[in-house]
Parts: structure tokens; sequence; C-alpha cells
């Protein structure tokens, strides 16, 4: 069953649409330092599996410059989803996030964060992997082709970062009336809790 998530809008890539439609041909990349490796674990819940629980991996090795995320916006305005899959397919895999005993893993291509007014949050996007036998059936599942991770975080009283945040395994994008949609199907969006670094 296909259901709508709508509300991320593109804060997939923490900036507007209006932004991602502008370049320039004087604008320079700007150059984005590596930073260390950060690791996050937490607890997804599984309300309809029978293990109501899994632990949850995610490794983030650098984060997608604004220049990399406008073009990459750019091609979803213009191209679609489609376009914005071919780009993610080519980029350096700069992250994962797995779910353990579940559905494994997926690389994470495009990585932004941004502050907010408690923390930060996180957004990873990954081409997600298709395994054989969803595309020897010709699933329908197979027009979700993306694998989008969310984590809100806020630093507690011992300066560590923990939240909360949502996994969606098999995602679709598109943009109406200017916003863009997620609608996800099968696997309903994992809900990560007791996020810590």
């Amino acid at each position: 069953m296909k259901k709508k998530l709508i509300g991320l809008l593109l804060a997939i890539c923490c900036v507007s649409l209006t932004a991602f439609s502008q370049t320039t041909e004087s604008s320079k990349p700007t150059p984005t330092p590596k930073p260390e490796t950060e690791r996050f674990s937490a607890v997804a819940s599984l309300p309809r599996a029978a293990t109501r629980t899994a632990w949850v991996d995610i490794r983030i090795n650098g984060y997608t410059s604004d220049d990399t995320t406008q073009r990459m916006a750019a091609l979803l305005v213009e191209g679609g989803q489609d376009a914005l899959v071919k780009e993610l397919e080519k980029a350096e895999t700069i992250g994962y996030a797995s779910l353990s005993r579940r559905l494994g893993a997926f690389d994470l291509k495009l990585v932004r964060s941004r502050k907010t007014p408690t923390g930060r949050r996180i957004i990873g996007v990954s081409d997600r992997p298709i395994a054989f036998l969803e595309a020897y059936r010709g699933a329908r599942s197979m027009d979700y082709k993306l694998g989008i991770v969310v984590l809100d975080l806020k630093t507690n009283k011992k300066g560590k970062e923990e939240g909360e945040g949502v996994l969606l395994y098999a995602s679709q994008v598109k943009i109406e009336n200017g916003a863009v949609e997620i609608e996800y199907v099968g696997i309903s969006p994992i809900k990560l809790r007791n996020v810590r670094k």
C-alpha cells in the first residue's frame, strides 16, 4: 500500500527549492573539510514484526557540499526522481545505515547537517539497493528508489548528542505545487529511539 509522508519538504537537502534552481557560471565549488567519522546507534521500533525492536547503526564519513547539494536538487527539479537517482548512483559513498538482522545496509550518498533551535538535524539519502527477486518480479516497489534517514539531535548535560529519528527504507520523491513530497511503500517509516553518538 502506497502512503504519503508530507513535511520533510526538502529537508533532505536543508535548503529551499528556489536555491536549488539558482546556479551561476561564476559560482565556485566550496570545499568541505572532511570531518572525523561520526557513529550513531539507535533502537528501531518495529510494531508489525515478531521482534519489536532492532539495533540501527549509522556512520557518517563526510557531508555533502552546498554546491553538490544544489546540483542534485536542480536535477530533481528538472528531471524528477530518476535524474536524482542516477546522480546518486555515481556519487561517492560517505556513510551508511544498517538495521540489524533485517534489511541489511544501504550506502548514504547525500548527507546534510544543519543547526536547529535545540541542536541539529542530519539527513542522509541513498539510492537504495534493489533485491534480485524484487527486480525479477517487477514489483511496484521498484519505483521507490530512495532510502532516507533523519536524525534530530540535541546536546545533553554531559555534552553528548542524543535524540530521535526516522528511517524510510523504500521511498519516492515527487514535486507537487512547488513543494517536495515523500511517499513510501511497504515498510512504514521506522521510528528511531534513543539515538546516541
